[in-house]
């Protein structure tokens, strides 16, 4: 739905659920949130839903209704430890902050994956691969360490010591040397920061993973960032009530881009070729519930000031015109029984997404890239053309081998944003089922 159509407001008339994507500004959320509230609307926007559940049980544990980490802490770590976060993945526009803090302070960054990444072999000072599926263990284990010798309420100090610490290490293939590595570089006066991203928020044991992380914001001193999955992702996990699955007749929202978002830092900004006068698509989908602004402000200062969004001044153009401000929440935690780990054999992909690609590389949209240890798991040569399904979605790949790459976790970069909800809700780490297609090969292997 395109923001000039003028049945606008007719199309929300007569539908149960509006879809659509985290690229939507604040201000739209909120307009889509009364729409739930007044007229019974069901919002679904995949990206998001996953990140806002792990954000409100991780507030239920923390004390606050989001993380207390930015890139100000970031920058002044002594230690960065990244859980769950591949570097390559272009949804999340913090990665690139990141990185550049990584390249310019250049803390003692501790990478947590099962998956290497050639990209940040020169920053990285410990790597600690581990398995697929196992983040619920791993998460534990860093609660186990790094929480070991602090004072803590008799509840959480039990919890800690019922964790079957062998096993959890042993499934999760994380030694608690290499965890006792890392905290002997830890000591009372080391700043320590926590990224989270994106592979914990789809993991089926999420918001169990969330209580594990808040501990550390809550107990250990850890700055944690959790990485919001795709541009205003924080901003409409805060704003909207968003529903599981469509029900009934539904239509997707494309974003008239009027309006605030908020970034991983936290900061409220607008982009630069905006005005506050530019409010004909916020207004045409606000007449569904009969109102109309006369500008930009009229609609952000309805915000919920429960989530730490403010009554907005001047200096629109700012970079960041305020930060949201961590809000005090009732403390509820209780954990559940960490139950077996899951156990993800043979061959599997990784799908992330990256930028649209230009027209010079639009062959890349279209490739699979594996280890030569992949290859010889899978018996596919380089150039074979494949087809096989993830999330609902089908896909066709030319395999490439990429000689970088170790292990038998291959990468599926894709660039549509237009996805299935299974997809982008889906936990990130697939198994590969492939049909070779007509035998056909693309390309050639140098043999």
């Amino acid at each position: 739905m395109g923001q000039n159509n003028e049945n606008q407001k007719e199309n929300f008339e007569g539908v149960d659920s509006i879809v659509f994507s985290a690229d939507i500004t604040n201000e739209e959320a909120q307009i889509l949130q009364l729409l739930k509230e007044k007229k019974n609307k069901r919002l679904i926007c995949p990206e998001t839903k996953g990140y806002q559940d792990f954000l409100k049980m991780y507030g239920r544990s923390s004390g606050y209704h989001i993380y207390k980490g930015d890139l100000d802490t970031l920058a002044s770590s002594d230690i960065v430890i990244s859980f769950g976060v591949w570097f390559q993945d272009e949804s999340a526009g913090a990665v690139t902050s990141i990185r550049k803090i990584l390249d310019e302070k250049k803390p003692k960054f501790v990478y947590m994956h099962p998956i290497e990444d050639a990209t940040l072999q020169s920053r990285i000072t410990q790597f600690i691969k581990y398995e697929v599926g196992s983040e619920e263990g791993v998460a534990a284990l860093l609660a186990y360490t790094l929480l070991g010798e602090k004072a803590l309420p008799k509840n959480i100090k039990d919890m800690l010591e019922e964790f079957d610490i062998g096993y959890l290490s042993a499934e999760s293939n994380v030694g608690e040397e290499e965890l006792e590595s890392m905290y002997e570089t830890i000591d009372e006066k080391t700043t320590v920061s926590l990224i989270i991203g994106s592979d914990l928020y789809t993991h089926p044991k999420a918001g169990q993973i969330a209580k594990l992380i808040a501990l550390l914001e809550r107990y250990a001193g850890v700055n944690v960032v959790c990485v919001p999955p795709a541009q205003n992702a924080l901003g409409v996990a805060l704003i909207c009530d968003l529903d599981d699955v469509v029900q009934g007749q539904s239509i997707v929202y494309n974003s008239c881009k009027e309006g605030t978002y908020v970034n991983g830092d936290k900061c409220v900004y607008m982009k630069h070729d905006k005005q506050p006068s530019d409010i004909n698509g916020l207004n045409s989908i606000a007449n569904a519930l009969g109102l109309h602004g006369q500008n930009l402000m009229d609609y952000s200062n309805q915000l919920p000031k429960d989530q730490g969004f403010k009554i907005l001044g001047d200096g629109l153009k700012k970079h960041c015109i305020y930060k949201l401000a961590p809000q005090e929440r009732k403390k509820e935690f209780a954990l559940d029984e960490i139950d077996d780990l899951p156990v993800y054999d043979g061959a599997l992909i990784y799908t992330y997404k990256v930028e649209k690609p230009t027209v010079e590389e639009k062959q890349i949209s279209s490739e699979l890239f594996g280890s030569n240890q992949f290859a010889m798991a899978t018996k596919l040569q380089d150039g074979e053309l494949i087809s096989f399904e993830v999330g609902g979605d089908k896909f066709k790949r030319v395999f490439k081998i990429d000689t970088h790459m170790k292990g038998v976790i291959a990468l599926n970069p894709v660039f549509d944003i237009k996805l299935s909800a299974d997809l982008l809700s889906s936990y990130r780490f697939s198994r590969l089922a492939f049909e070779k297609i007509n035998n056909q090969k693309i390309g050639n292997n140098d043999e």
